[in-house]
């Protein structure tokens, strides 16, 4: 009886001991399966930011590697707009490529001022940034859209994110890319493209800060002028291109993997459907923000002060038509890379990214 008594005592105290912990879980609106699943939820977050750096990382190396000539060319086509002495005192060239050079003659002065080599200018700091960009920019669209669902979604259905949705997430990512990573790189990255234009042109007198051997040596002297904040000039425009390219670049990624299936006949995670949704990706970007990239290279070569004001100043010179020629120059280049680049971009990233998914989950 002694041992019964005590089997019942040893019960009504657990029984006690969970009607406890029940009753603190509904104080703090805790439904009590929920416990195990926010773990559940927290670790599986940390692996998909951990998987998402690493892939994103490897499809930036991929893509700048194969593709940094064409920005190399665009650049320079870019850097000879024609502004007043008010926005751009060096505007004027003497000799070899001009506002009116196109994709072949450009790409001959640079074979011929500098070989081989010359296309690859300014090639280290894309290289090490393209790492971080394409990182951030796919890590943050993936946890934005994460956090939508989160917000959006209940306990009867999961949310589905909508084209606006993706434009979303695509523009915040691109605006926290463009003040981290893109601002100061490819301030360094246009100094030096300059640089070179003028070094062929026998024109090295207008160089700001004269002849430099790299990267290092940009920083160095931007540093020593300007100090730190130096390095994010044009930062503005930046951030406005970015937030406008990447918005459209995953809203036209989204539309692709959503139409493309029932054109291809393929799965739709099939590599043929990646592809074909990233090249669409990267005309939807470079549509969008090839006239903000143009301002942006102005600014950050020392042609232009601002951005608004250049735009403004075209507007008013040359009607509407020509302004928009102007800033679409170099188009050429910047479809032809920017398409089978962001192909290549996502293609890389969504095969690496299933590949450390599946293995170290």
């Amino acid at each position: 009886m002694s041992e019964l008594k005590a089997d019942n005592d040893e019960n009504v105290t657990r029984t006690e001991l969970q009607q406890e912990s029940d009753r603190m879980l509904v104080d703090q609106k805790i439904p009590p399966k929920i416990i195990g699943a926010r773990k559940n939820d927290n670790d599986n977050r940390t692996h998909e930011v951990r998987n998402s750096i690493i892939s994103g990382s490897l499809a930036g190396m991929v893509s700048v590697t194969l593709f940094h000539p064409f920005d190399v060319i665009r650049t320079k086509m870019q850097a000879t707009t024609e502004l007043v002495a008010k926005s751009a005192p060096s505007a004027a060239t003497t000799s070899g490529i001009s506002s009116k050079s196109g994709p072949i003659t450009v790409f001959s002065h640079t074979i011929k001022n500098g070989g081989l080599r010359a296309f690859y200018t300014g090639f280290s700091s894309p290289l090490i940034a393209q790492a971080c960009y394409k990182s951030c920019v796919f890590t943050t669209n993936r946890l934005t859209q994460s956090l939508i669902k989160d917000v959006r979604s209940n306990s009867l259905s999961s949310y589905q994110l909508t084209l606006v949705d993706h434009f979303i997430c695509g523009a915040s990512a691109g605006a926290v890319n463009a003040l981290i990573f893109v601002s100061p790189v490819e301030y360094v990255r246009s100094q030096l493209i300059a640089q070179h234009t003028h070094i062929a042109e026998g024109t090295t007198h207008l160089l700001k800060y004269g002849i430099m051997k790299g990267p290092i040596d940009v920083v160095k002297a931007t540093y020593k002028e300007k100090g730190i904040f130096g390095l994010w000039k044009g930062a503005g425009i930046t951030l406005v291109r970015d937030s406008v390219g990447c918005g459209s670049f995953f809203l036209a990624f989204a539309l692709g993997q959503k139409h493309l299936p029932s054109i291809t006949g393929a799965e739709p995670s099939s590599k043929i459907n990646t592809i074909g949704a990233g090249m669409m990706a990267g005309c939807s970007y470079w549509a969008s923000s090839l006239p903000l990239d143009a301002l942006k290279t102005l600014v950050q070569t020392g042609k232009a002060n601002s951005a608004r004001e250049t735009f403004l100043y075209l507007l008013k010179r040359d009607g509407a038509t020509a302004t928009f020629k102007q800033l679409y120059n170099g188009w050429q280049l910047a479809f032809g890379r920017g398409c089978p680049s962001a192909a290549v971009t996502l293609t890389t990233y969504s095969t690496a990214y299933q590949f450390f998914s599946t293995r170290f989950a």
